[in-house]
């Protein structure tokens, strides 16, 4: 197991899934509000083994938690955008400047990685285009460690699934 406190995601090295974890684990993507009993009801299993194999579940990294899907255009962020960026250097220093700032700025729904022509990736939500466009430039066009962005609206955000499983 490493050391490194930036490895934090679960691994080869986990023991694997039985048959009752991928149904506790699709019956909670399916309906993370379900209520314990319901959960134990629909896997066949005592609510006891339900509450324990689901904190289980979440002490191994499985589960990484729970959270509420909003509508955004009825909070008022029915513009949403991908915002490719380009760092101007790729030293660890700025790497972590940008990755400490960017991604827990209100407007940000994900942030990615990634390789190629681009570093980042950025979904973000806002207003209006004109939010849009001033969230870009206070944010990202006056950052010096950002050297390039490219903006891309997006018309329809199509969900796909949110934990997919393995076959």
């Amino acid at each position: 197991m490493s050391t490194n406190p930036r490895n934090t995601r679960p691994g080869p090295h986990l023991e694997p899934l039985d048959a009752i974890d991928e149904r506790l684990l699709e019956a909670l993507v399916s309906d993370a509000r379900i209520s314990n009993k319901q959960l134990a009801e629909l896997v066949g299993i005592a609510p006891s083994t339900a509450l324990m194999r689901t904190r289980a579940l979440s002490e191994r990294g499985i589960v990484q938690g729970y959270e509420a899907k909003l509508n955004l255009s009825a909070i008022g962020r029915s513009v949403q955008a991908l915002v490719a960026v380009r760092l101007r250097a790729h030293d660890r220093d700025q790497i972590d400047r940008f990755t400490a700032r960017v991604p827990h700025l209100p407007a940000v729904l994900s942030t990615f990685h990634t390789s190629g022509s681009v570093d980042y990736l950025l979904h973000i939500a806002v207003g209006s285009t004109e939010d849009l466009r001033d969230w870009v430039l206070d944010n990202l066009a006056t950052d010096p460690v950002v050297g390039h962005t490219e903006t891309t609206l997006v018309f329809e955000h199509i969900q796909g699934n949110h934990g997919p499983l393995p076959d």
